[in-house]
């Protein structure tokens, strides 16, 4: 029987996730959440949406039946080095500091990856210690990587990722941190691979802090996560995650989930482009002279929830039972079926930009490539003078290896907004790759004489989160590479 779920039956079901697992969903994410359930609902055994809502309404869930249904709820989008700025805060002041006090104690160092996804940002975090440290062999390394979606830590533990994961990363992380395994896949080199321990654990469950253990961690990372939660629950896990940290201990959230807020317990601490939380009693000096840098207030709004995508059901039904078994998500024939009785289907409003490049993005993310490059299409067929569609196709078409259309989707991007950095950026690397080191000087000009009109800090349009800065260290990185004059 075809039915849409009704506005009752999603608050009812809310409020029960809400209870059960701390997560929130308000009215502008109900779109997605209906496909999800619909996902969870036949990986949990029903064929029936009826009954899976009547159950879900009615029954006490068990740790198993919990984590599947919060593994459907929670999606992260991940790259490594994500925030780059971040991660040069860590290299160039926080790990120094750390290293030296330990040089005189244990030689231990403690760091924890909250909802970790795939793994990313923990190799990230991997990396970025074996960069800092010489005499790494000498330490005793723990990383500790969690999340509730065993399906995403089950890819993270394999340490092989495709290019969309190295999007706007530097060269020299693939040659140096990875082997290539051909077919445009890379795997993390074992000594890497070796510091990480991925963990099936739930932020709103006391055993996961007794799991990672107390007052012994030296860094935290829980970035976009506390987000999904509700207040209450946010309160009470940053209050765990605060226990969890040594005297001195860093935490990281997101650039969104800045707040003072939420986090009065520690102390901000401003880094170019990024603020990063240290558990500290004593008045924290700045390392840095910012005097002349724009330092960021914290927002407004106690706790700021990213605009989620709709579910564009239609677009989204017709996901390929190869497209999800390529993915890894072993619901091929589930979706499958659910496609043909059109049984889970929910109404979706009024799709924004924003909404349209996350459904995007998302779909590409957990690797339905084909289905991306359609809906991109289609969002192009809609708003033909949107550059950013034009972008976005491009890093699809890179990824399905696919670069001569790759350039023309930017060479578009361009047409429409000549001063687009991130297009001639991403031109100039695809002419590198291509050995057009005529063509690629030409855009990586283009690029750098555009950087020069922003100031360092900036961040640019599309650039998930890049300052000008750092694309213009990319650039002129590899034009001295590739001995571009």
């Amino acid at each position: 029987m075809n039915r849409n779920l009704t506005d009752s039956e999603l608050s009812q079901v809310c409020e029960v996730i809400a209870a059960r697992i701390g997560l929130h969903f308000p009215v502008e994410r109900w779109a997605i959440l209906g496909r999800n359930l619909a996902l969870a609902a036949r990986e949990s055994g029903f064929q029936n949406m009826n009954r899976f809502i009547q159950w879900l309404l009615s029954s006490e869930l068990n740790k198993d039946q919990m984590k599947i249904l919060a593994s459907h709820l929670t999606v992260s989008e991940t790259y490594f080095l994500r925030e780059p700025q971040v991660f040069t805060a860590l290299t160039d002041f926080v790990l120094p500091e750390l290293i030296k006090s330990k040089k005189k104690r244990d030689r231990s160092i403690r760091i924890w990856s909250a909802g970790c996804s795939t793994g990313e940002e923990p190799y990230s975090l991997a990396i970025a210690l074996h960069k800092t440290i010489p005499e790494i062999k000498d330490w005793n390394i723990s990383i500790q990587a969690t999340d509730i979606n065993s399906k995403a830590l089950d890819k993270a533990a394999t340490g092989i990722y495709g290019p969309w994961s190295f999007r706007n990363t530097p060269d020299w992380l693939k040659t140096r941190y990875f082997y290539d395994l051909g077919d445009r896949r890379f795997e993390i080199i074992p000594e890497i691979k070796n510091m990480l321990t991925f963990s099936c654990l739930s932020l709103t469950e006391d055993d996961t802090f007794s799991a990672i253990g107390k007052n012994k961690i030296d860094i935290i990372f829980c970035r976009n996560v506390l987000m999904y939660f509700t207040s209450d629950w946010v309160n009470k896990i940053s209050q765990n995650l605060f226990q969890s940290l040594s005297e001195d201990g860093w935490f990281v959230v997101s650039s969104s989930e800045l707040s003072s807020h939420v986090f009065p317990m520690y102390t901000p601490v401003n880094f170019p482009g990024a603020v990063l939380y240290r558990k500290t009693k004593k008045e924290y000096i700045q390392p840095f002279d910012f005097s002349l840098i724009e330092i960021q207030e914290p927002l407004k709004q106690p706790f700021q929830l990213l605009s989620f995508v709709p579910c564009i059901d239609e677009d989204l039904q017709q996901l390929s039972s190869k497209a999800i078994a390529e993915a890894g998500l072993q619901l091929s024939s589930s979706v499958a079926s659910a496609k043909e009785d059109h049984q889970f289907q929910v109404k979706t409003p009024e799709d924004s930009y924003a909404d349209k490049i996350f459904a995007i993005r998302l779909l590409a993310n957990q690797g339905y490539l084909s289905e991306a490059l359609s809906l991109c299409n289609k969002a192009i067929a809609s708003e033909k003078l949107a550059p950013g569609f034009y972008f976005l196709r491009a890093s699809i078409l890179q990824e399905m290896d696919k670069s001569s259309e790759a350039i023309t989707s930017l060479k578009q991007g361009i047409y429409i907004d000549p001063d687009y950095v991130m297009g001639h950026f991403i031109l100039g690397n695809l002419f590198i790759r291509q050995g057009n080191a005529k063509n690629a000087k030409r855009y990586f000009k283009n690029a750098l004489d555009l950087l020069n009109g922003c100031a360092d800090d900036d961040i640019l349009p599309e650039s998930d989160g890049l300052s000008s800065k750092y694309i213009r260290e990319i650039i002129v990185a590899n034009m001295q590479t590739q001995q571009i004059k």
